[in-house]
């Protein structure tokens, strides 16, 4: 029996969730909660576009650096931004889920449901992950990497 034998995929899978999925979902968080107030709170292309850019910075670097198993951690980052950035719809319902007895016992048995403050979100964690794909992709092409390789300056 070899120590040393390669990962299946499934177990480099595992390993990437656990050792870069924790960390991940923290930095994904703290991004989001950085990002929550930044531009307009209405769904246009700009304002998709500029946060799904700062949001898709950290997966691209993931998937640069790790092309077989990025998908984990990535995805452990999206559910940590969505949680981040939409954290003020959160403690706004918190409040109303709070006092939802009170008005249970009132007669009242809906808990008054706000429009989400950031309708862009899915559009920006959708970006996020195609980018990180895309970055997957053209790390794991050889025609990539030849074309990088015919791009090096050397300085003979």
């Amino acid at each position: 029996m070899n120590p040393m034998r390669e990962l299946a995929w499934h177990e480099r899978q595992f390993v990437a969730l656990v050792v870069g999925g924790i960390p991940a979902c923290l930095i994904g968080f703290l991004l989001g909660l950085w990002g929550n107030g930044m531009g307009g709170r209405e769904l246009d292309l700009a304002t998709v576009l500029l946060r799904g850019g700062y949001c898709s910075v950290f997966p691209v670097i993931l998937a640069c650096l790790m092309p077989r198993s990025w998908i984990p951690p990535v995805l452990t980052y999206l559910v940590g931004f969505g949680m981040g950035f939409g954290s003020s719809d959160g403690f706004a319902m918190f409040s109303k889920i709070i006092v939802a007895p009170v008005h249970w016992f009132e007669g009242r048995h809906t808990i008054i449901q706000p429009p989400p403050s950031h309708p862009d979100l899915p559009w920006i964690l959708g970006l996020a992950l195609w980018l990180a794909g895309l970055a997957s992709i053209l790390r794991g092409s050889p025609r990539f990497a030849a074309m990088l390789r015919r791009l090096e300056i050397h300085p003979d």
